[in-house]
């Protein structure tokens, strides 16, 4: 079987993240652990060309590239350094300067705890949110429509990783003191917490990876006319919400996000 479009963009960023692994300045096992991942990554995205054409080997054509999105992210943690302190200090001033208005650290530690919760849940979503897009991509235009979403949703979430190389921050959430007293008063928080304490880098993306994949979700289901994009754009938009308000990013990270999502879309459909 031929490569399908994802396949070869898949193969094209492990090429990228590991000349990027003899660009920077890296020690020989963070190094390692980047030509790694990006060797796995690579073969396992060749390997599904070689799925049966059944009904199971459409299921996993359409699931499996997430499992890719999380390869690249786990890639790329391989350029995590030290953070850029000064880098955090205008960030946060910038956060300071656009949100002071909102008084997050009022309102969400002493204001109604629903509130805090849905935008917690937002948070959370997006982990499902990129197989149910595909899903919904394949109920509508089977392979071909499943093709198209995931190689705007994977360029957008793996071209954000790729930014850690140059611009190594941490979260707002672990830079400001008040943002611990938020897991005291949701349980999607202790979730939310419990995922990134296990199953990430602890480190900051920027641009934002949650707002690039869940606005990428979302254009490209409606690139596709699939029926229930707009209940996809409404949980995107949550999701950016969250990401600043829940302190997870700083605004630049998320508004960053989003737009890369926008331009792989637009490159994407200028292609075809």
């Amino acid at each position: 079987m031929l490569l399908s479009r994802l396949d070869l963009v898949v193969v094209w960023w492990c090429l990228v993240a590991a000349v990027v692994a003899f660009v920077r300045p890296l020690e020989a096992a963070p190094r390692r652990h980047v030509l790694g991942g990006a060797s796995a990554l690579g073969l396992a995205a060749l390997a599904t060309t070689w799925l049966p054409t059944t009904v199971a080997g459409d299921v996993l054509r359409t699931l499996l590239p997430a499992l890719f999105v999380l390869g690249a992210y786990w890639t790329a943690a391989g350029y995590v350094v030290a953070p850029d302190t000064r880098l955090e200090t205008r960030l946060l001033a910038i956060d300071h300067w656009a949100l002071g208005a909102l008084r997050l650290p009022q309102r969400l530690t002493t204001g109604p705890r629903w509130v805090l919760e849905g935008l917690e849940a937002a948070y959370l979503s997006v982990y499902a949110m990129l197989p149910l897009g595909a899903w919904a991509a394949w109920a509508h235009g089977r392979a071909a429509a499943v093709d198209r979403y995931w190689t705007v949703v994977f360029l957008a979430e793996a071209s954000c990783y790729l930014v850690l190389a140059w611009l190594p921050t941490r979260p707002p959430r672990d830079l400001e003191r008040w943002a611990a007293a938020l897991r005291t008063r949701s349980l999607f928080r202790h979730a939310n917490e419990a995922v990134l304490t296990h199953g990430s880098h602890r480190m900051n993306t920027i641009p934002s990876g949650h707002a690039a994949g869940a606005v990428a979700v979302a254009v490209s289901l409606a690139w596709l006319h699939v029926p229930l994009a707009p209940v996809f754009a409404v949980a995107a938009l949550a999701i950016c919400v969250a990401t600043v308000v829940g302190r997870y990013h700083f605004l630049v990270d998320t508004l960053a996000g989003a737009l890369v999502a926008l331009a792989w879309w637009w490159v994407v459909s200028a292609s075809l």
